[in-house]
């Protein structure tokens, strides 16, 4: 996985916008899906949603727990919270709210009975487990907690492919980031089980999504500005970026990479 951590996060996903809801239906939805397929919430439930981003697995949740349930999603990006608001209005959820705010700052006057985040948690920076720790206390007893990270080798070959197009105008470019970092030590079955283990949560399982998402020529790029890849080009001026787009164009055809291998892990534990 290649360095995506922005200065801030919320105007990167701001950028995102169009080439993120582009690609909800084939990536972001059904992984959103799968989330609460294992977070299961129940008619009634209130529920947590740790950035939502456009609301795939929020207006899933509000759905599943029906009128009389609730479903706060929270997250900095202005522009996907205004979509994700737009699509419980049409259909009819009113008890799905989307709140920009600091997940790490946020607080509530009731405990939540799921706490889910879908490829959040290792954006929780600079303390992830600090923060985590801070969302299960947003838990009633007996509550479920469900992380969502990427597999070991997810999203890797297109990646490498923006990253090295890239580092040829920003040779200084850095490997990695702290964002990165914690994805890594998430990407496998027993490493997110151990994380979840060490936060205090019991009866800890861990699903596996397999995802291939087909990935032509003329939606690549695409791709890139629809996910936190954007970040990797968000500085760069039209000139670069468009010389950036072509090389990364060459490299997947090089390379003959065709798909996105988005495979992903859904980590669900309760608190005590």
């Amino acid at each position: 996985m290649v360095s995506t951590q922005p200065a801030g996060f919320g105007p990167v996903f701001d950028a995102t916008r169009q080439h993120f809801l582009r690609w909800t239906p084939p990536l972001w939805g059904p992984l959103g899906a799968a989330t609460t397929e294992v977070s299961a919430p129940r008619v009634g439930e209130r529920v947590l949603d740790v950035c939502c981003g456009a609301g795939s697995s929020a207006l899933t949740a509000a759905v599943r727990v029906g009128p009389t349930g609730a479903v706060d999603g929270v997250d900095l990006s202005t522009e996907l919270l205004d979509h994700a608001r737009t699509v419980a209005a049409r259909q009819g959820l009113a008890n799905a709210r989307f709140i920009e705010a600091d997940i790490t700052e946020y607080s509530a006057e009731r405990p939540y009975d799921v706490v889910q985040s879908v490829f959040g948690v290792f954006f929780l920076q600079p303390d992830m487990n600090g923060a985590a720790t801070r969302l299960l206390d947003l838990l009633r007893p007996g509550g479920r907690f469900a992380a969502t990270v990427w597999a070991e080798g997810s999203i890797d070959e297109v990646g490498a492919a923006i990253f090295d197009a890239v580092r040829e105008l920003r040779p200084n470019l850095p490997t990695s980031s702290p964002v990165t970092e914690s994805a890594k030590s998430l990407d496998t079955e027993e490493k997110l089980h151990a994380w979840l283990t060490q936060l205090g949560l019991e009866d800890v399982e861990v699903t596996e999504i397999p995802l291939r998402v087909p990935l032509p020529t003329e939606e690549a790029w695409s791709f890139v500005l629809g996910t936190g890849l954007h970040a990797l080009i968000i500085s760069l001026d039209e000139d670069e970026r468009e010389r950036v787009r072509t090389r990364y164009l060459e490299f997947l055809v090089e390379r003959g990479i065709t798909e996105v291998r988005a495979d992903a892990l859904v980590g669900l534990g309760l608190r005590p």
